[in-house]
C-alpha cells in the first residue's frame, strides 16, 4: 500500500507538508511514547493497533484505550507543549507516519488541515474518555474483561500478560483469574497456552462487553 497517497486522500496535512513525513515500522510491544518524556515526534498510525495506558503515582497501570489506523498520537502534548501524558505501546506490528517536531513544529501548527484533524481527534478522545472513566465503578469484571477481549483480539487470539491486564481493567489478578475460568467453563474462550486464549464464542463476549469501553 502507498501510505503517502492514502494520507493525501484523507487530507490529514496540507499537500505541501506531506514531504516532511517519514514512514516507519514499529514492532509489537515497542513504545511510541513514554510517559513523562518530551514529545519529539508526532505520529499518524497507518497500520496496526496501539495500546494507551497511564501509570498512576502509586505505580498502578490504568488502561486508557486503543488507537486504530489514522489516529494522531501525541496531539495533546503537541498543542500544550507538555510532557508525554500516557505510554503508547504497539499492541501489534504497526506502520506509522512520523514528523519531527524539532524541525517542523511551526509548519504543523500553521497547517489548517492538520489542526482541524487534531481538533476532531481530541473531541473524539474526550467523548470516549468520559465514558471510560465510569467503567470501573459501574461494570463488573466480567463485562470489563469481555470488552478487553473484544478490542484486543487479533484473528480471535488474545495474547497478553494478564497480570498487567488486571491492572489495566481495574481489578485484582485473583478476580481476573476467576472470570477467565468462568469464560473457559462457559466455552467463550479456549486456553492455548499461558497468556494466550482463543475466542470461541465472540457473540457471547459481545453481549457482555458491548458499549463498555469506547476505544
Amino acid at each position: 500500500m502507498n501510505y503517502l497517497n492514502e494520507l493525501k486522500k484523507l487530507e490529514i496535512l496540507h499537500a505541501d507538508n506531506n514531504q516532511y513525513i517519514e514512514i516507519i515500522e514499529i514492532n509489537k510491544d515497542d513504545y511510541l511514547l513514554h510517559q513523562g518524556e518530551k514529545l519529539n515526534h508526532i505520529y499518524i498510525l497507518l497500520k496496526g493497533k496501539v495500546k494507551v495506558n497511564h501509570i498512576n503515582a502509586n505505580g498502578n497501570s490504568m488502561l486508557c484505550g486503543f488507537n486504530s489506523p489514522y489516529s494522531i498520537i501525541g496531539e495533546l502534548e503537541f498543542i500544550t507543549h507538555s510532557s508525554i501524558i500516557n505510554n503508547v505501546i504497539a499492541y501489534e506490528d504497526c506502520i506509522c507516519a512520523t514528523i519531527s517536531l524539532s524541525k517542523y513544529h511551526e509548519i504543523l501548527i500553521n497547517d489548517v488541515f492538520f489542526m482541524k484533524t487534531i481538533a476532531k481527534n481530541l473531541a473524539s478522545k474526550l467523548s470516549k474518555s468520559n465514558q471510560n472513566q465510569s467503567i470501573s465503578l459501574n461494570y463488573p469484571v466480567e463485562n470489563r474483561l469481555a470488552a478487553y477481549f473484544i478490542v484486543s483480539h487479533k484473528n480471535s487470539i488474545v495474547q497478553d500478560n494478564f497480570v498487567v491486564v488486571a491492572e489495566l481493567i481495574g481489578c485484582s489478578y485473583r478476580q481476573l483469574q476467576r472470570v477467565l475460568q468462568l469464560f473457559l467453563d462457559k466455552k467463550y474462550i479456549k486456553k492455548i497456552k499461558r497468556g494466550t486464549y482463543q475466542i470461541i464464542d465472540l457473540n457471547a463476549l459481545n453481549l457482555l462487553g458491548e458499549d463498555v469501553y469506547q476505544f
